[in-house]
């Protein structure tokens, strides 16, 4: 019979360093203070008599110019950075509609106090929007009205009703909103208008698209979604130029408009295709695993549909993989893409070596702008063999059913938003051996950056759950349990060594039974927090604490988890953070957890 050791574990203290951390990076200073070995400019107050919206409203405004000004950086003198402020502040209340606004700065002991007086704020005395009689009558308005205040964002923001207005109601060749806003001093009141140039009302001719060599013409054509007789915007063109970017194919395009003829314009699209081969090479380290090499090559248009293959191979000191794709998109419709994909990989770890080939095939649908369906189907040849049995083959067969929901800003450096992955993985082995089990994951992750302080603090969460069901954890093969460890997992820890270990009876009498090397589990939790900072546009860093364990038992825990905390360095590419991590075990482990401390060195965030 084979044991398990299982070690009870308590909550320990590091959760008290995430609500700290938590807290200084979300709490957004009263008064503008600067955060201590971040910022060199003085700290200031701003005071505005019964008016606590305006002062909170100029205080991150003052903030935020802090934030950005390469000129406050060249004062040293506080009294400099005063005066250069006021002006700010003057401004700032003209914008708001305050013309008569005062304010005055005094400095005691480095720290600046601005007393600003307000005055009356300027209000609309008359509103009048020109545009043709038969396009002012659907046009519900600006958003103002008279008796409303001045205010310089509510006033621009007016154009852009119009134009969106124009747009979605009207085929003007040129849309052209211009105001005026007249301030009458003498009755703290301004007049304000809007008007529309006169322009030709056309449809849609003829649509072209020219400079294509590679690229099939029809394929582009039916992207940019433009037909004769169509009403024309120039909001269409530019929703057409986009379509056409994002082929992935396209490098550059421009959109010449004929002149009119007979109430019709003709369309044609000049494009500059993009270079559709690339070469990656890559290389990575990690102190649990060693360095790591990868080398890739792609072809984005090898049908001349947009249609992707890829070929990668990575080679480390335990694991050795080449991987082809090809990725189809607008698989039969625009909002679906079909990939198919083939491995062949080499896994030689501690706990087990593994030879498999996969192939696979799997559909996606995007079902809104943020959330994407996929089902699929996997089937895997692998022979596995554990520390210390003799090696079994598995032909798995799976059919993989996936959902993701991603609003998130940026795909490799997040700032805001949150992504929720799901997988359910039914496999069945085809050897009739009655290895049957499914596989389900869930990955969360949560972006917060408090913009409003300066190097942008960015907190960054992640919440990894797993379990696998259906039969006993020695069953499942090897390469298909969950462990936890490592540099993708809980950074502190050797890769995989965390989880269940059998106990391995002693050959010698009397003495006590040894551990074996983790051999994975039914259940996987994951916890992890960074806090990122970006100090110049180059340049970066992070303080993360992370959390793990694998369970044999299908129930993953929250409450018995390893922790690893560390720093980062991050270099910001013109394609994605490289970063350098050094994290130590909060949780270590006499005679299991050698090193005091791991390096990881790749490409991209950590998540």
């Amino acid at each position: 019979m084979r044991n398990f050791l299982f070690a009870p574990r308590a909550v320990s203290p590091p959760f008290l360093t995430v609500v700290l951390m938590a807290a200084l990076l979300l709490l957004s200073p009263q008064y503008g203070y600067a955060l201590p070995f971040f910022d060199s400019l003085p700290k200031f107050k701003i005071r505005v008599p019964e008016d606590r919206e305006l002062q909170g409203w100029l205080r991150d405004q003052l903030n935020e110019q802090r934030k950005s000004s390469s000129v406050l950086k060249s004062y040293d003198d506080p009294l400099d950075v005063a005066r250069y402020e006021r002006g700010t502040l003057e401004k700032l209340l003209r914008s708001r509609g305050y013309y008569d606004g005062r304010v005055r700065q005094s400095v005691t002991d480095g720290e600046i106090l601005y007393r600003v007086v307000p005055g009356r704020q300027f209000r609309i005395k008359s509103l009048d929007v020109r545009m043709p009689a038969h396009l002012k009558a659907g046009f519900d308005g600006v958003g103002l009205q008279e008796g409303d205040p001045l205010d310089a964002e509510k006033v621009t923001a007016g154009v852009k009703k119009i134009e969106t207005y124009l747009a979605e109601n009207a085929c003007l060749l040129n849309v052209d909103v211009t105001y005026k806003a007249t301030v009458i001093h003498s009755e703290h009141a301004a007049r304000v208008q809007y008007r529309v140039a006169d322009s030709p009302e056309v449809h849609i001719g003829q649509v072209q698209v020219q400079g294509v060599e590679t690229v099939n013409e029809e394929f582009l054509r039916k992207r940019v979604q433009l037909k004769p007789g169509d009403c024309f915007s120039r909001s269409k063109l530019d929703a057409a130029k986009l379509r056409l970017l994002r082929t992935n194919l396209i490098a550059g395009v421009n959109a010449e408009v004929s002149a009119p003829y007979e109430g019709m314009v003709d369309i044609t699209f000049l494009v500059i295709e993009r270079k559709h081969r690339t070469v990656r090479l890559g290389v990575g380290y990690a102190s649990d695993e060693g360095a790591g090499v990868s080398a890739g090559w792609e072809h984005r248009n090898i049908l001349g549909r947009g249609e992707k293959i890829e070929v990668e191979t990575r080679v480390s000191e335990i694991t050795q993989s080449l991987t082809g794709e090809l990725l189809v998109p607008r698989f039969f419709r625009d909002d679906q893409n079909f990939t198919a994909k083939a491995e062949a990989s080499n896994e030689d770890r501690e706990s087990y070596q593994a030879e498999a080939i996969t192939f696979g095939g799997t559909i996606s649908r995007r079902h809104t702008k943020h959330r994407t369906f996929s089902i699929g189907s996997e089937l895997k040849f692998s022979d596995v063999q554990e520390e210390g049995e003799e090696s079994e083959n598995y032909n798995l067969l799976a059919f993989p059913l996936g959902l993701k929901i991603d609003t998130t800003d940026n795909l490799l450096d997040a700032h805001r938003g949150a992504t929720i992955a799901m997988e359910v993985k039914p496999y069945f082995d085809l050897k009739g051996s009655g290895t049957r089990f499914v596989k389900n994951t869930l990955v969360a992750t949560g972006y917060l950056t408090a913009e409003e302080v300066r190097y942008d603090p960015t907190l960054a969460v992640r919440i990894k759950a797993g379990v696998i069901s259906g039969i006993d954890n020695l069953d499942i093969p090897a390469d298909e349990r969950f462990y936890a460890g490592g540099g993708g997992s809980v950074r502190g820890y050797a890769y995989q060594a965390l989880g269940p270990r059998r106990l391995i009876p002693s050959t010698v009498a009397g003495e006590p039974p040894t551990l074996s090397d983790p051999i994975g589990g039914r259940a996987l939790s994951e916890v992890s927090f960074e806090g990122r900072f970006r100090f110049t546009e180059t340049w970066g860093g992070v303080l993360f604490l992370d959390g793990g364990n694998a369970y044999a038992d299908p129930q993953p825990s929250f409450d018995d988890l390893y922790w690893g905390a560390g720093i980062g360095v991050r270099y910001m590419t013109s394609f994605a953070p490289l970063r350098f991590d050094i994290a130590f075990p909060l949780d270590r482990r006499d005679d299991l957890d050698d090193s005091r401390y791991q390096i990881y060195v790749s490409l991209g965030q950590a998540f």
